[in-house]
Parts: structure tokens; C-alpha cells; sequence
């Protein structure tokens, strides 16, 4: 046996024939099975033509306890609340900033009313109503505190 490293390769004993499992030409991973046994997705997509998934079959009770595990109104889990908007993260990830003072004080308090609108006119389809609640206190906590600075220097300033 020799296991030289470089440009030669390792030769030794092994099972199968040389070069891989199978006969020549044939994929790794065994006899025309592509390897880890598993088939390839079909071309054009993820799932099903249409979109929408498997719909949902049954006898009378698989289909009442679907029901009562389904919100009519939105489509999801019940007791599942609808994803953030963008605007309240946007507002949340400002108002966190606060080293950057104004420029993103201003920003979160913006971006945190707008995201409070969406989630008040649409409830089942925007949520973010608390992220957005979140980013417009830290925005104004963001003002506020440079504000107090700015004067605390300005006032230091002109008394020494």
C-alpha cells in the first residue's frame, strides 16, 4: 500500500472497483441513484403547479378539528399573530441607534407611526404594533437625550 501525497494518487486496499462504486460513467453514491439516495426536484418550482400546497382531506372529524385549529379570517394557526412590517422593524433597529443621535431618532418616530397605521388599518395581515410602539419611545428617548446633551454643552460652553 502507498499513500503518497502531491499529484500521485493514493493507491490501496479497498472494496468495489477503482475509481468509485458502480460501473463507469455511473453517478457517486451507488448504481444511477444520484448521491444520498434522494430524487432531484422536479423543474419550475418548489411545489405543486399553482402554489397553495395539499389540500386538506379527511373524514368529518379530521375536517371539524382542522377547523377549529384554522383562523377563517386569516388563513393561520389560531392564536398566531400576523408577521412585523417592515416599518416596525425599521423604527426598532433606528430607535436602538441611539449613538447616532438624530439621525436615527428621527427615522424611528417616522418609520414607527407609519407601521402603526399599517397595523391598525390591516390587523390580520400587518402586525408589528408593539415593535413599532418600541421604536417611536426609543426615537424619542433618542431626541431627548441628545437634546440634553447638546444643551448640558452649549450651557458649558458659554460658562467657561
Amino acid at each position: 500500500m502507498s499513500f503518497e501525497l502531491g499529484n500521485r494518487q493514493a493507491q490501496g486496499g479497498g472494496w468495489g472497483p477503482p475509481g468509485g462504486y458502480g460501473p463507469p460513467g455511473a453517478p457517486p453514491g451507488g448504481y444511477g441513484a444520484p448521491p444520498g439516495g434522494f430524487q432531484p426536484a422536479p423543474p419550475g418550482g418548489h411545489g405543486p403547479p399553482g402554489g397553495g400546497g395539499k389540500p386538506i382531506t379527511g373524514g368529518k372529524q379530521t375536517m371539524a378539528l382542522h377547523a377549529m385549529t384554522i383562523d377563517p379570517t386569516t388563513g393561520m394557526p389560531k392564536g398566531e399573530k400576523p408577521p412585523a412590517s417592515t416599518a416596525a422593524v425599521v423604527a426598532l433597529v433606528c430607535g436602538l441607534l441611539l449613538c447616532l443621535g438624530p439621525l436615527t431618532g428621527i427615522p424611528a418616530i417616522i418609520a414607527g407611526f407609519i407601521a402603526r397605521g399599517a397595523a391598525k388599518k390591516d390587523p390580520t395581515n400587518v402586525g408589528g404594533g408593539g415593535l413599532a410602539i418600541a421604536g417611536i419611545i426609543l426615537g424619542v428617548l433618542n431626541l431627548l437625550g441628545w437634546a440634553a446633551y447638546f444643551f448640558i454643552v452649549v450651557i458649558a460652553a458659554l460658562l467657561g
